[in-house]
């Protein structure tokens, strides 16, 4: 196929540059693909990317980090895949080059006299001053490009150069404990000032790194490497795994090989096959405008489910369906009911009060509604006073709860609970409003 296709290439060639041997009628030329071929070969073309459409769909996902590779084989000149090759070689077709003349354009395409079309590959389809790591760039900044426009947090790693593993994107400065918004410009920023390809492959500690970025952060989460796999080994294949033993469900990983090492593609198709629920796809199949579409938006969406209830929370996914309209929900769907204890009770007391029981009355509805679910009850409490006394005071008050609910017929079984006296404050403590609000009870539903 190779002997073929070079052969190919030399005739068509010596036709380009010598055209008596086919005709001497000038070809037919449009001025406007010329301009079209001239952006180069095997580049992402900005202008036709935008955010894919999200109507209809929600987020598949809540968080993502763009994992990219810029050690130093990525400085090796950019191959494409051997099926982009094999690819190449059917455009000794002549129907095959037309269609493609027709749908991307291009100067290399010409007319003689209703003879085949002639593509000049050696022109078009080589370049060896375009480099992996150029090519990966343009691949990041269109998907990029490509991301819904929805409200994500997204983050961008990098490991090999200019240190081993270096975060670019996704947290404020000089604080890693609070993320920033995700925005598609700045993303876009962030990725063109990685100007330099250097250094080793250290994808392992960098996929280790990337699960400690997210411990703080609830949502599933997209994990999408960008190498060409080289000199990785099986130590990041042990990363993807812990990754994913760490997060389950939550997390799937998704690899993109650029150029066609085959130990490379190897290990890029393990590191996906450890996240279970990812993908591994080469490079240049995303040059393909629908095919960058489809990818983005298998990563990022999926087709809206119905919420029969209004909860915010899908069927699919509501372990309560029927929630009264108004109530707070919990990712599940539940009733995430938090009382104030001065509601409940008095201050400094644990008799329930009227308002209290008018509450207690409703989780015991809710839970006769659904016998599925079981109560988890915690008690808290301001600082006022010692932390033994109390101790005593939220567990006296979470067992007035956990009591009033037996009483009305519940079983003892679906409920549990625990009290903490001032150790989980929500607000500050150093002020009435404050105190106020740690002085509480959680109802935390549960699926059995």
């Amino acid at each position: 196929m190779r002997n073929r296709l070079m052969a190919g290439i030399l005739f068509l060639f010596v036709c380009i540059v010598f055209p008596g041997c086919t005709d001497h009628s000038p070809p037919v030329v449009d001025s406007s693909v010329v301009k079209a071929a001239s952006k180069g070969f095997h580049k992402f073309d900005f202008d036709v990317i935008e955010p894919i459409d999200s109507e209809g769909f929600v987020k598949r996902v809540d968080n993502f980090t763009i994992i990219f590779d810029p050690s130093a084989s990525m400085t090796d000149a950019y191959t494409p895949s051997e099926s982009c090759a094999s690819c190449h070689a059917d455009y000794q077709n002549k129907d095959v080059a037309e269609k493609h003349a027709l749908k991307y354009g291009g100067r290399e395409f010409v007319k003689v006299k209703e003879e085949a079309y002639y593509m000049d590959c050696n022109r078009c389809h080589q370049n060896n001053l375009y480099s992996k790591f150029h090519f990966a760039r343009q691949l990041a900044r269109s998907i990029n490009q490509a991301i819904p426009e929805l409200d994500y947090t997204g983050t961008l790693r990098t490991f090999g150069y200019p240190v081993y593993a270096s975060f670019e994107y996704g947290f404020k400065s000089n604080d890693n404990t609070k993320y920033i918004p995700y925005d598609k410009k700045d993303y876009d920023r962030a990725l063109r000032k990685i100007f330099d390809a250097d250094g080793v492959s250290p994808l392992a500690p960098t996929i280790s790194a990337t699960g400690r970025d997210w411990l703080r952060q609830k949502g599933k989460l997209a994990v999408i490497i960008i190498s060409d796999g080289i000199d990785i080994g099986d130590k990041a294949v042990l990363a993807a795994e812990d990754l994913k033993a760490r997060y389950g469900d939550m997390v799937c990983i998704y690899t993109i090989l650029i150029g066609n090492d085959p130990s490379g593609r190897q290990v890029m198709e393990k590191i996906a096959a450890a996240g279970a629920c990812g993908f591994f796809l080469n490079g240049d199949q995303l040059l393909d405008k629908n095919k960058m579409e489809e990818t983005v938006h298998e990563i990022f969406l999926t087709r809206a489910q119905p919420d029969s209830d209004g909860d915010g929370v899908s069927d699919d996914k509501d372990d309560c369906p029927g929630t009264k309209p108004g109530l707070k929900v919990d990712e599940h769907g539940c009733w995430d009911l938090v009382m104030l204890a001065d509601v409940l009770f008095d201050f400094d007391k644990y008799n329930l009060k009227p308002e209290g029981i008018d509450v207690l009355n409703q989780v015991v509805d809710l839970l006769n509604k659904h016998p599925f679910l079981d109560l988890h009850i915690s008690g808290h409490t301001d600082n006022f006073g010692s932390m033994a006394y109390n101790i005593k005071l939220s567990k006296r008050r979470a067992q007035t709860g956990l009591n009033f609910l037996v009483k009305k017929g519940i079983d003892s079984a679906r409920l549990t609970m625990s009290w903490h006296s001032y150790s989980i404050p929500v607000a500050t403590n150093d002020n009435p409003a404050g105190r106020a609000l740690n002085r509480r009870l959680e109802f935390k539903f549960k699926k059995r």
